[in-house]
């Protein structure tokens, strides 16, 4: 049997150790990172000459999913064939919702390459490439979460027969796409939503939960955390769930700016509650109502007072979103059955998400140039790294709901040069005037909580590019001083009287509503099911050091 003897060749690989320098082009989803071990690199590599093996030819190359053994395959008739994801937009509003392909891979196909070793290749494939975008959870995807696959006209999947062609029969004219599609809202199931939005599954589960049990959740947290994004996302999973398109009657999006009154946001859902409510109505209601940056509006249970007397099973789901720490009344609650979400940058989904998009988006350069840069995976890590430090360094001079969320920082270009030089203009344009701003702000409000640390020093510390170009960069980056914001002029939390000022500002200001929103965050993460354990357990010791830094 070919795939017992393929096993036991694994299996002499990996005993037998690698030989294949780390330098080398590689063929696969994940270069042995330096932060992983050199046990679980070097068997992660041997998984990769594996499938290299049963990828195409006799000979044993260096890795699979960068395609080094191109010429040597096309000598024995063999294709390059590329492996994209397929994510159905389920929408024709606009062009980039129709559908979505994320490049995971390139594998040789030989005339002699079967279904079942083909099958195999796939499955091993995506799996390697969830865990290289997150190695922590592999975003609670697997192998399984694959439905099917599309090779020029014949589809594969589990269930179907066995084509009477071999795999290369398909591959005719310039088709080397094959395009795999995962388990979606046919299947029941939130897999294609969890790949695409970068969101592991529970999180993903929870929220999905909170809105189908309740119909009315608010995505509240800092700015750029991704709360519209995502509002348009589970959005459209709940139309599609229903077996309908998603067109401008079935999704109705109020965005609250300066200019839009709190009168006309009033009136827009009072209108909506009147349909609701009349026997025969003839407008077709949206099924999801999403309500941009509601933290314009003052008073927000004003506005939803109109909306208490809807039918409830007839009222269209509402998703709303808006910046944290803005009169969250926990009238809204009460009253009108909100949920609240806490998109927070020290939680996920926020807090990982950056290092799993710019993975992701290593991973296609990877494989699109056919190369791999162990510097650029350098930079890769550090970016959200820097992230993490400069909101650290906002807490300590602020709050949380000062802290930047990460979408500053996805327009990393994917080479070596040009991601220094885009890192420069983003510290020294957005990032530094920012930071300034900021915590100028905190001191006026809690005074000086924490001793100074340029956050530059950090940058020039760890810098990811090379030495040589410290000296020159190191000029070209702004620093934050503590003369800037006025720092010195503040007195030091260490007086006895400021500090009952600060700690009594402190707990009546936003953190006690922070606080009170994580614990909101807490109960409904218990009282979700579909949460394993272990993900509950982490959970709440963050919870548990955020509630302690709170109080």
């Amino acid at each position: 049997n070919e795939i017992e003897l393929l096993k036991a060749e694994n299996d002499q690989l990996k005993s037998s150790g690698n030989t294949t320098p780390a330098a080398t082009p590689a063929k696969t989803a994940r270069p042995p990172s330096e932060t992983s071990s050199t046990s679980s690199s070097s068997s992660r590599q041997s998984l990769g000459l594996s499938l290299n093996n049963l990828n195409i030819t006799d000979t044993i190359m260096s890795d699979l999913l960068l395609d080094d053994s191109y010429e040597g395959n096309l000598r024995k008739e063999g294709r390059s064939v590329r492996i994209v994801i397929t994510i159905s937009g389920g929408s024709n509003r606009t062009k980039a919702m129709q559908s979505q392909e994320y490049l995971i891979g390139s594998i040789g196909v030989s005339g002699k390459t079967k279904w079942d070793v083909l099958d195999g290749v796939i499955r091993r494939l995506f799996k390697e490439y969830v865990f290289r975008v997150d190695p922590l959870t592999s975003l609670g995807l697997n192998s399984d979460s694959i439905v099917s696959y599309k090779m020029g006209d014949v589809i594969r999947s589990h269930v179907s027969e066995v084509p009477e062609l071999l795999p290369c029969g398909y591959l005719v004219g310039d088709n080397n796409i094959i395009s795999v599609t995962l388990k979606g809202v046919r299947e029941s199931s939130i897999d294609d939503l969890v790949f695409d939005t970068l969101i592991p599954k529970p999180i993903m589960q929870r929220y999905l939960n909170l809105l189908m049990e309740h119909r009315r959740i608010i995505l509240s947290g800092p700015s750029g955390t991704g709360k519209s994004h995502l509002a348009i996302k589970l959005a459209h999973y709940i139309i599609n769930k229903t077996g309908r398109e998603v067109t401008d009657s079935n999704l109705a999006c109020f965005n609250v700016d300066q200019k839009s009154s709190k009168l006309d946001l009033q009136q827009y859902l009072s209108s909506l509650a009147e349909q609701c409510n009349s026997e025969h109505s003839e407008v077709d209601l949206p099924l999801v109502v999403i309500l941009d940056n509601l933290h314009h509006i003052g008073s927000l249970s004003d506005i939803f007072n109109g909306f208490l007397n809807c039918k409830y099973h007839k009222c269209p789901y509402v998703i709303g979103t808006m910046n944290q720490g803005v009169s969250s009344s926990p009238n809204l609650e009460l009253h009108h059955n909100f949920r609240w979400v806490l998109c927070a940058n020290h939680t996920e989904p926020v807090r990982g998400f950056l290092g799993r998009f710019l993975r992701r988006k290593l991973i296609e350069m990877e494989i699109d140039k056919n190369m791999r840069s162990n510097e650029l995976i350098k930079i890769i890590d550090w970016i959200p790294k820097t992230w993490q430090h400069l909101n650290g360094f906002l807490e300590a001079h602020s709050s949380s709901d000062v802290t930047i969320g990460p979408r500053l920082f996805l327009s990393c270009p994917m080479d070596v040069d040009g991601s220094r030089v885009w890192f420069t203009d983003l510290w020294n344009y957005s990032l530094v005037p920012y930071l300034l701003e900021a915590v100028r702000e905190g001191l006026q409000l809690y005074g000086k909580r924490a001793a100074w640390e340029d956050p530059c020093k950090w940058v020039m510390d760890t810098y990811p590019w090379s030495a040589a170009l410290l000296q020159h960069d190191g000029q070209s980056l702004l620093q934050l001083r503590p003369e800037d914001v006025g720092y010195d002029g503040y007195s030091s939390f260490k007086d006895g009287a400021s500090s009952k000022q600060v700690s009594q500002s402190d707990t009546e200001g936003d953190p006690l509503m922070n606080m009170l929103m994580r614990l909101q965050e807490a109960a409904n993460y218990s009282s979700a099911q579909s949460c394993d354990s272990d993900s509950a357990s982490h959970h709440d010791d963050q919870l548990d050091s955020s509630l302690e830094s709170a109080l």
